[in-house]
């Protein structure tokens, strides 16, 4: 059994004839334990497909952990970069203007190039999706 279970609610009353009156009374509730017969089956489907899961993010989290560490000294040059541009470019406008000139062909030469990259990813990621649908 999991840690967490989905815990069905009712609604009880003190008794018949007090609650045939309309008369407001406070609610009691009590916590009732038991499988429904319809989400067993839905039930084993989830923990097969959570396991499932699990395992692959197992497998796949040092391969993860490798991507942030590349990744780390390009995005902290980067935000250097954004920052030390943020500074100086509220000290002279037109300067910015002029180095947006400048990076303009790098910035489009950046998404020719990733473009099919990001494209892929999509196509797989969708491609997944559908077929675990079906």
């Amino acid at each position: 059994m999991s840690a967490l279970r989905k815990n069905e609610i009712f609604e009880t009353y003190g008794s018949e004839t007090e609650s045939s009156k309309k008369s407001w009374e406070p609610v009691l509730y009590t916590v009732v334990r038991r499988p429904r017969a319809e989400n067993s089956e839905s039930v084993g489907a989830k923990s097969a497909a959570s396991a499932v899961k699990n395992i692959a993010l197992f497998l796949a989290s040092p391969f993860i952990g490798l991507a942030y560490v590349v990744a780390m000294p390009f995005v902290a040059s980067a935000m250097l970069a954004y920052f030390a541009g943020k500074a100086i470019f509220s000290k002279f406008p037109m300067l910015k203007h002029a180095a947006m000139m400048v990076a303009a062909p790098f910035i489009g030469l950046v998404f020719i190039l990733v473009a099919p990259v990001v494209g892929l990813g999509a196509l797989g990621y969708l491609g997944t999706k559908a077929l675990a649908k079906s």
